[in-house]
């Protein structure tokens, strides 16, 4: 009985002695996210970057440029949730606080939230004026206005189209509704405009309306 009891007892001690081992401070977590980012290897950079922050001393000050790398890593992988979770948190901490913004806009527009990115990346234009990564900004906000200005273009012209020789008497309301939509589609390709002035779609569906309503 006391056989098996040292036996047990001591099969335990090696386990103990195996698991103390086995677990890694917070500092070489971290060193090792550092080596597998290096390599490109983000998938094991992000989990072991995650084990690091879970095992952050309380006491000290959240590593902001790691927390900044495991929101890279996580974008390299295409997972956009922890990303913005990331990247969210890197701002908060100061670090990179430009760039991080302008990645915010982006995890959004890629889980296809598009209303939270306008909004990121409105606040990163007003906050991150002398950014260089403003130019960014506005180029990814020009391209979500022409896409909403071409939605209504489009319902424009399937509008004109709707006349056919046996309506011509409600050419009028026809017109009248198309430019409606028009209206809608040139107000947002004047938005895309105000934020990048050479943006050739943008330029395109203002002068086809315009060329549509003189018709």
């Amino acid at each position: 009985m006391k056989y098996v009891l040292s036996v047990t007892l001591l099969l335990f001690t090696m386990l103990g002695v195996g698991y103390a081992q086995e677990a890694k401070s917070a500092a070489e977590l971290k060193n090792e996210g550092n080596a597998a980012l290096k390599s490109k290897d983000y998938k094991s950079a992000l989990v072991a970057f995650e084990s690091a922050i879970a095992n952050w001393d309380e006491a000290e000050d959240m590593d902001a440029a790691m927390v900044y790398n495991t929101a890279t890593c996580a974008r390299k992988i295409d997972n956009h949730k922890k990303a913005l979770k990331y990247y969210q948190q890197s701002k908060d901490l100061g670090y990179k606080e430009d760039v991080a913004a302008f990645y915010i806009g982006m995890a959004y527009k890629n889980m296809g939230k598009d209303q939270e990115m306008e909004k990121a990346l409105l606040s990163g234009i007003e906050e991150f004026p002398n950014s260089k990564y403003i130019g960014y900004m506005k180029k990814e906000l020009a391209k979500f206005y022409v896409i909403q200005a071409n939605e209504f273009f489009t319902k424009g012209i399937s509008i004109l189209n709707s006349r056919v020789d046996g309506n011509r008497d409600q050419w009028d309301a026809i017109k009248k509704n198309a430019k409606a939509e028009f209206d809608q589609a040139e107000a947002l390709a004047d938005k895309a405009l105000k934020y990048h002035a050479n943006n050739k779609p943008a330029t395109t569906i203002k002068t086809k309306i315009a060329e549509l309503m003189k018709s």
